[in-house]
Order: structure tokens, then C-alpha cells, then sequence
């Protein structure tokens, strides 16, 4: 069950401002009144510095949530961890975005999309995982 608590704390942020492009919000914030943490992707200008903005959004994260930030900062589409943005896609809220954020959301999901499809396809997880149990066919 989906819980906005979080999510309407979070209304009032000024994303831009902070130099956020896009911003994802998943993990138990969503899931909780009172989370441990709030996961965040951020989307910020490709060259920004990512630290700095990752601080910027920790501050006024918990500020405004009262919870501690776990920030993850993307600044080149190309670098994008695809098992993170996976997840924060399949179970997250979109809580920010303009023009330049989405463009850069859909150039790392097509970069995510070309990175999974043939672990997908040639079984490279399962292939993997027999090999370190000892069960596959070498």
C-alpha cells in the first residue's frame, strides 16, 4: 500500500533550485508514516557537481520529511546504475521534473533497456548463479 505521507512533506521542495532535473522517490518512505530514510534518485545537469546537489537535496529533505536522504545523483544517462533506476521506476513517485530531466530519464532507461535485455535474453543471472552454486554446465 502506497503511503504519501512522504511525498506531500516533500511538495513544498524547490527542486530546481537545487539543481535538480528529475526526481524519483522510492523505498519505505513509500511505504511508512515515519520512514528510517528517504531514497531519492536525482537528476542533475550533465558536468554539475554531484555532491554539492546531493547535499543541497539531503538539506532541504530533512528539513522538510524530518527523515535522513539517501541521494543518488545522475549526471550522465551513460553512468546510471540500471538496477536502482530500475527499481525507482517500478516502485517509486515522480516528485519533480522538467524538460531537460525527461530527456535525460528516457536516454538512461533506453541505455537500462540495451543493458538488460540481453542479460534477459541469454539467461546471464540464472547462468551466473548456477555457476557459483556449481550446478551449471561450464
Amino acid at each position: 500500500m502506497l503511503c504519501l505521507y512522504v511525498v506531500r512533506r516533500l511538495e513544498g521542495v524547490r527542486w530546481g533550485e537545487l539543481g535538480a532535473r528529475l526526481v524519483l522517490l522510492f523505498g519505505s518512505a513509500l511505504r511508512r508514516e515515519n520512514p528510517r530514510d528517504v531514497d531519492l534518485v536525482v537528476f542533475a545537469d550533465p558536468g554539475s557537481d554531484g555532491e554539492e546537489i546531493a547535499l543541497r537535496v539531503m538539506q532541504a529533505v530533512e528539513e522538510a520529511a524530518g527523515a535522513e536522504t539517501d541521494v543518488y545523483v545522475v549526471d550522465d544517462p551513460g553512468d546510471v546504475n540500471c538496477f536502482l533506476l530500475h527499481e525507482a521506476l517500478r516502485t517509486g513517485v515522480l516528485l519533480y521534473q522538467d524538460e531537460v530531466g525527461r530527456e535525460m530519464l528516457v536516454r538512461a532507461v533506453g541505455i537500462c533497456y540495451d543493458f538488460f535485455l540481453p542479460r534477459e535474453k541469454l539467461g546471464y543471472t540464472e547462468t551466473l548463479l548456477g555457476r557459483v552454486l556449481g550446478n551449471a554446465p561450464r
